[in-house]
């Protein structure tokens, strides 16, 4: 049996984001799986959502990830992936869970560093990132722009990607982004929301099987049309449901 894990703290995503989630899991996994949401708040969830009460533990949003490196996760054990509520699953993920088994997995990020959107352990692993994190994390905070630079600084040696061709960046694997940038003005105007119309379509990557959203644009922003210098990507509506 395998485990996702997501996370939903305060009230930047709403419940609808977990149950899109686990429909895209459910629909695109053939091996066992139990799929958890750790949470503030578990009003809305579907049924067959096993949720866990998140502590108080004084912190906020992202760095809550870091729970998952504790010796202990609640009563979740073994293999485990944690999905952010932001992620379209396009197609089969079984390979996540069973590529290279035993090994932490985490994405390349295409800009600097590594993206804890989509990463795999095996709960009770790798747990001097939380201890750490836990005894420095005034320090670690205020230096560090959140848990996956903390994940990269802790433990670079088990720092290892899935094929990158897996997990895409809608930002830079889907010629996403308008060809016209506008420099400074461009970005003037899309605070005031006049940005010009941006046309074309963004693309999915034939051999993608999560798309993970960084930022902004969300999928919902692109999915009926362009959101600033982002394309449209109708076939978003097609997986992310």
């Amino acid at each position: 049996m395998y485990n996702v894990v997501c996370l939903k703290w305060g009230s930047k995503y709403p419940a609808e984001f977990v149950n899109r989630l686990h429909n895209m899991v459910r629909r695109n996994t053939t091996v066992p799986i139990n799929f958890y949401c750790i949470t503030d708040n578990p009003e809305g969830l579907d049924e067959g959502i096993n949720f866990r009460m998140l502590p108080d533990l004084g912190i906020k949003g992202w760095w809550y990830k870091l729970m998952l490196f504790k010796s202990e996760l609640f009563d979740i054990t073994g293999t485990t992936i944690f999905l952010d509520l932001d992620v379209v699953i396009t197609s089969n993920i079984d390979e996540l869970f069973t590529y290279e088994p035993g090994t932490f997995r985490i994405i390349k990020d295409l800009k600097r560093g590594f993206n804890s959107s989509v990463f795999r352990l095996e709960i009770g692993s790798q747990t001097e990132v939380w201890e750490r994190f836990w005894e420095h994390k005034e320090s670690i905070i205020d230096r560090l722009h959140g848990d996956q630079d903390w994940i990269a600084e802790a433990i670079p040696q088990h720092m290892n990607e899935w094929p990158r061709e897996w997990v895409v960046s809608f930002k830079k694997q889907c010629n996403a982004r308008a060809k016209r940038t506008w420099g400074a003005i461009g970005r003037i105007l899309l605070k005031l929301d006049m940005f010009p119309t941006t046309k074309g379509y963004a693309q999915l990557p034939e051999e993608a099987r999560i798309v993970i959203f960084h930022g902004k644009p969300d999928p919902v922003d692109v999915m009926n049309g362009p959101w600033g210098v982002w394309k449209e990507a109708p076939w978003i509506k097609e997986y992310w449901k």
